[in-house]
């Protein structure tokens, strides 16, 4: 800027401005919320002309740092800080940018979005837009769940939106969540389902059937079908859906009835359909035909092991003498008749039948079937020696001889010795003919107990160990395992005796550890012998194996009816004590454990819940155990243990007076505390989230029960399954375990700061009120000790600000001033725009300027009222002693733009404030009005107007500046060249005094050839238009005329001058065509003289001065000439100009110059006037022949 005002001062003209491009024209764009972003500005010049400025920014937001550029392109970086904007701000302004190519204006607006998705929360106003778009798209809506700024969407300032939301984010299966969001907002309903649950009926022929249950849903929205089918026969192709598996509402679940699993007659299964809200069973029955059964049956090989398990069974029973004879023949008949009919190759089932006959007395009968297969076992033989050993067997009872006999019994050694163990199908048919056995029966036993022991494990061999037992029972020196399935065997038959009844119990006694078959064992024995000793080990063994179910409470409760003594008795009956046990405990047990009995915790709460609800207080009994019981639940309670005995034992046993510090930490959580009972078995946890609290609170599920304290109605409560999902629509019921409000209150007393039971106070204060400091401070250390859910804390410093501002606005005027110190001190970042705008604002009130000046400089003043400011900005600048700062100074100029500016604000912006012509006019006008010290400012705006060419109100400016400052020389000469411009090149109307002053350099002037040329021509001009001239004038223009014309600067209005000097008559005799252009312009002048031509041509105009081209041209009386101008504007020949000349030439003082008279003598000849023409031709040769005298040739 100096350097142009002294190319200025020094009459140096830029020929022409540099055409300055900015891209982009305006900024607008979307910036991420928190955060620096930089953006730019390309400045170019389109005419390759050296730009040169500055720029400013107008809002402290979007800040240069570098304000000058210089060259032909520029990038121009700036920074835009977003910080502690939300999403939907937008930061408006503009950038200025003051060159020698002009002015020029660029608005910003610069919307704050957070992330990707800002604007798609933006229009989340309610909790019902977001389930319309979840509905119309649930991609997105999944999205933004799961997006970390969804919590910036307007509607998540709701506490319980924030509350619900927390609870659920970050948890397995996203469209489950979003599900149970939206449904617990009751913004949607949740997804049922309508299944028809009639049974299903299929008759299955020789293939299986493949159908399908059809499943419709209501609503829209996330849900999953568990499928389980019950019934092998059934088979699934899939067994879970989810909503995406429907189509238009409907569902098709395929499912398979395999044929191949089907037994005989009806099969019965079912399909059963679970979501997290409703659960279907459709029950599946199919049906196999007898005559299908039969077909489908049939088999061609052996027969299969588990296929002889039904007639087995029923042969067991016969030879235990469970039923009789005859019912037990018929049975075993018809069973062998099915495996005949399934297997009719196989050999087995004949011979069976055949010895079923033979027990029958069907003796022919036997011997038939017997015939018919007698070829085909004869020749096993070695191949199947049980078989044919059988066989034998079956015609040694036809035929009993003493050779058969004998020869039978060698074989079956002879078998028996050649395998490497016993086989006990052998065994048993020798054992039914060689009845030598049984004379050694220990022999014979051990021999069973050995087949055992490698592996044996038919029921038959337990029936003829029992009955050997029986006869012998000192056989029996143990209970090991094999004699346990013995006797278990013979119990459960029901054909034991009681000697081996006693034996067995009392060997059970020296159990060393504890097996379930033991204890079936023994309660067989007990069902058929109910005899002391047998109860006895019986519970002996159910207290070694730490037995309490409700099955071993039976036993120990028998146990202490009959007076059994035994160790631990009295423990285990209160173990195994059942849950709906509802009357008072046997003396003889309250008794024992009154002797301070070592027990758990657990059984201490059964023993005390029971003595507290069933037992009479004024018993001696009763109150030996008050004190034990008063520790217990002092103890319970300060470990914050609940339950349903606790409640009770809490109840009768916590009174006001015992409640110390200790107690009122943990008491009221108890007191709060409901029984949360879980109908869905899935369910694990049970979570508890506070609106207040930004923490949850997880309590186990046992059995579908957890003790949960809640202190208010504003909570939620969420369930969690084992996988880590969680759910809020989930069937469970509440019921409060205490009711005890006067030990709440004395909590209150003893202890105020719980936590829970300040929250419960702070919502009493937010619904009231704050009225006091107290309550203020109350609040404020409540935000510090908890862990607040923010939406809440928002509330809660809301409170307290809105307090503290509003306490001081009431103390305004006051002789003291109100003490901000909680204001200063606390974190603002947590706070909304117009709660930091509070705040400010009251620092301001109550003179805090240096605190709130860097809220200011932190956090903006968009929000701010102007009286604040100006108040802020007139201490600020008083402090600072009007040293320059850059958000001072941006504050003090936005002041002053809303008509609040005041004397210091006005000095302050004279002193230090740069901007553009106008804004900087603005503060110049406004500051001479009030009488402000301007500094140098005048001198400031001039050269910035003379810079960038906005020199609207440059004159009144300079009047300003000559009037009332020291005036600089390089200035005044620089406005006055200015002015020249103006008034010669761009033909502006410029005052008197411009005239004044170049006549006054020029006459000062020794050497006048050295003035600035543009001041002898705007002199000059200014001279032309001018009827007369006073002598100095006219002497002056003599001059300047005679210095351009002798430089050859000759322009149309020279011949003006004629009236005040002598022009030479080459340039009065020609017509002019002046042309302005630029500097580098190449004007084509198109010429024709009329009338003699018709076409135009070509003619050459010279560049005079800067951008003016002129072109002289000589023209008779009575020709005109017409011309076109053609220029280069943007690389395209254009047309600029076009017009005609005649012929017409000056007279001031040349009337009778020779080229005057030479048309003088051209018109008298058209006209043919003689006279005329002899007076022209009379007055040319006088002129001549003086010219010739007067200048002789050399």
């Amino acid at each position: 800027m100096r350097e142009r005002i002294n190319r200025l001062a020094r009459g140096i003209i830029d020929s022409e401005a540099p055409q300055v491009v900015i891209t982009p024209e305006q900024v607008e764009e979307q910036v991420p919320a928190s955060a620096k972003t930089r953006g730019e500005l390309m400045v170019t010049s389109s005419n390759n002309l050296y730009i040169k400025g500055l720029v400013y920014s107008s809002n402290p937001r979007v800040t240069i740092s570098n304000n000058a550029f210089g060259g032909l392109r520029n990038r121009i970086v700036f920074e835009i800080n977003s910080q502690y904007l939300k999403h939907g701000e937008t930061i408006k302004g503009s950038f200025y940018l003051v060159t020698n190519g002009g002015e020029k204006e660029i608005p910003y607006s610069l919307r704050v979005q957070s992330g990707v998705s800002g604007s798609a929360l933006e229009r989340l106003k309610t909790a019902e837009d977001y389930a319309r778009l979840a509905k119309k798209d649930l991609d997105l809506a999944l999205q933004l769940f799961e997006y970390q700024d969804f919590i910036q969407a307007p509607f998540m300032e709701d506490g319980l939106c924030r509350t619900i939301y927390d609870g659920l984010k970050g948890r397995p299966g996203r469209r489950n969540l979003l599900e149970e969001f939206l449904v617990a907002l009751k913004v949607k309903e949740p997804v049922r389902l309508s299944v028809n649950t009639e049974k299903k009926s299929y008759d299955c022929y020789s293939e299986g059937i493949q159908d399908w249950l059809e499943i419709r849903s209501s609503g829209w929205g996330y849900v999953q079908i568990q499928v389980q089918a019950d019934g092998d026969f059934i088979e699934l192709v899939q067994s879970q859906f989810t909503d995406q598996d429907f189509k238009g509402g409907l569902l098709r679940l395929p499912f398979r009835v395999r044929r191949e699993r089907l037994h005989g007659g009806k099969n019965f299964g079912s399909l059963h359909l679970t979501t997290l809200r409703e659960n279907f069973t459709v029950e599946i029955e199919a049906l196999v035909p007898q005559e299908e059964e039969k077909k489908g049956t049939t088999n061609q090989g052996r027969v299969e092991p588990e296929k002889l398990y039904p007639y087995l069974a029923k042969r067991l029973d016969l030879e235990a003498g469970v039923t009789d004879r005859e019912t037990s023949l018929n049975q075993m008949s018809q069973e062998l008749q099915k495996l005949r009919e399934e297997f009719p190759e196989d050999d087995l089932p004949v011979l069976l039948q055949a010895e079923l006959m033979l027990m029958g007395g069907r003796r022919e009968a036997a011997a038939g079937l017997l015939g018919e297969r007698g070829e085909r076992m004869a020749a096993l033989g070695e191949k199947e020696r049980e078989r044919y050993c059988y066989f034998r067997y079956l015609n040694y009872l036809l035929n009993p001889g003493p050779g058969a006999k004998e020869g039978l019994i060698r074989l079956l050694n002879q078998y028996l010795e050649r395998m490497d163990g016993e086989s006990f199908y052998l065994f048993f048919l020798l054992l039914e003919v060689d009845e030598r056995l049984k004379q050694n029966p220990l022999e014979l036993y051990l021999r069973m107990k050995n087949m055992y022991q490698d592996g044996c494990r038919s029921p038959f061999l337990y029936l003829a160990a029992s009955r050997l037992l029986e006869i012998h029972p000192d056989l029996m020196a143990s209970l090991g395992e094999f004699e346990v399935q013995v006797v278990y065997l013979a119990a459960k038959k029901g054909f034991l005796n009681r000697t081996m009844a006693e034996k067995t119990a009392s060997y059970a006694l020296n159990f060393r550890y504890y097996k379930r078959i033991y204890q079936w064992l023994l309660e067989k024995i007990y069902e058929l012998y109910p005899l002391p000793q047998v109860l006895e080990a019986l519970c002996a063994l159910l207290i070694r194996g730490n037995q309490k179910g409700s099955g071993a409470f039976r036993w120990y409760s028998l146990a202490l009816e009959q007076g059994v003594n035994l160790t631990r008795l009295y423990e285990y009956y209160l173990y195994a004590l059942p849950k709906n046990y509802d009357h008072l405990l046997p003396k003889e047990v309250l008794l024992y454990f009154s002797y301070d009995k070592d027990l758990d915790d657990e059984n201490r709460c059964v023993l005390y819940r029971n003595i507290l609800t069933y037992m009479n207080p004024s018993s001696e009994l009763y109150q030996a155990y008050m004190r034990p019981m008063e520790q217990f639940a002092m103890e319970q309670l300060l470990r914050s243990r609940i339950n349903s005995s606790l409640a009770i034992i809490y109840d009768h046993m916590i009174y006001k007076d015992m409640i110390d510090r200790r107690a009122a930490r943990v008491l009221p959580g108890i007191l709060r505390s409901y029984r949360i009972q879980c109908q869905d078995p899935r369910m694990k946890y049970v979570i508890v989230r506070y609106q207040e609290l930004a923490e949850d609170q997880a309590f186990a599920l046992d059995g579908g029960v957890a003790f949960v304290p809640i202190f208010s109605d504003r909570f939620v409560l969420l369930f969690q399954d084992a996988f880590g999902s969680r759910y809020l629509d989930v069937s469970c019921y509440k019921i409060p375990v205490m009711d005890k409000p006067e030990l709440l209150e004395r909590c209150y007393e003893v202890c105020p700061e719980h936590p829970m039971l300040r929250l419960i106070a702070c919502r009493k204060l937010l619904e009231e009120g704050i009225k006091e400091d107290s309550q203020a401070s109350f609040l404020e250390r409540l935000m510090e000790d908890l862990n607040l859910n923010p939406v809440y804390r928002e509330q809660l410093l809301s409170a307290v600000t809105d307090y503290y501002c509003q306490k001081a606005k009431g103390q305004e005027g006051g002789s003291m001033s109100f003490d901000c110190a909680y204001l200063v001190q606390m974190d603002k970042e947590e706070l909304k725009p117009r709660q930091r705008q509070k705040i400010c604002e009251t620092l301001i009130s109550q003179n805090y300027m240096r605190e709130a000046y860097e809220m200011i400089r932190l956090y903006g003043s968009q929000y701010i009222s102007a009286k604040s400011r100006m108040k802020l900005c007139d201490r600020m600048i008083l402090q600072n002693l009007f040293d320059q700062d850059e958000l001072l100074l941006d504050l003090s100029y936005g002041v002053f733009r809303e008509g609040c500016g005041d004397s210091v604000i006005l000095d302050y912006l004279c002193e230090h404030f740069n901007g553009t012509v106008e804004q900087m006019y603005q503060v110049l006008i406004q500051a001479i009005q009030e009488h402000v010290e301007t500094y140098d400012l005048e001198e400031r705006l001039l050269a910035q107007m003379m810079f960038t060419g906005q020199t609207a109100q440059i004159d009144s400016v300079f009047q300003l500046y000559t009037q009332r400052k020291n005036t600089r020389e390089s200035v005044v000469k620089a406005y006055f060249t200015e002015k020249s411009i103006a008034y010669f090149l761009r033909g502006e109307k410029v005052g008197e005094p411009v005239f004044r002053y170049l006549e006054g350099v020029i006459s000062a002037s020794i050497e006048k050839n050295r003035v600035p040329t543009i001041y002898l021509l705007a002199l000059t001009k200014y001279y032309a238009s001018c009827t007369s001239l006073q002598e100095d004038q006219a002497r002056l223009c003599r001059i300047a005329g005679g210095l351009l014309i002798n430089e050859g600067l000759v322009f149309s209005y020279t011949r003006d001058l004629s009236r005040h000097m002598a022009v030479p008559e080459d340039i009065m005799d020609k017509a002019m065509v002046e042309y302005h252009g630029r500097k580098d312009s190449r004007p084509e002048l198109m010429v024709r003289i009329l009338p003699g031509e018709e076409e135009y041509h070509s003619e050459e105009m010279h560049r005079v001065y800067q951008g003016i081209f002129v072109k002289r041209k000589v023209l008779f009386e009575g020709e005109t000439m017409e011309y076109q101008i053609y220029d280069l504007e943007n690389g395209v020949r254009t047309l600029t100009a076009e017009g005609r000349a005649v012929c017409d030439h000056k007279l001031e003082g040349k009337e009778n110059s020779r080229f005057v008279l030479l048309n003088h003598m051209g018109k008298a000849f058209e006209e043919k006037d003689e006279e005329a023409l002899k007076n022209a031709m009379e007055e040319y040769l006088k002129k001549a022949a003086v010219l010739s005298e007067l200048f002789p040739t050399v």
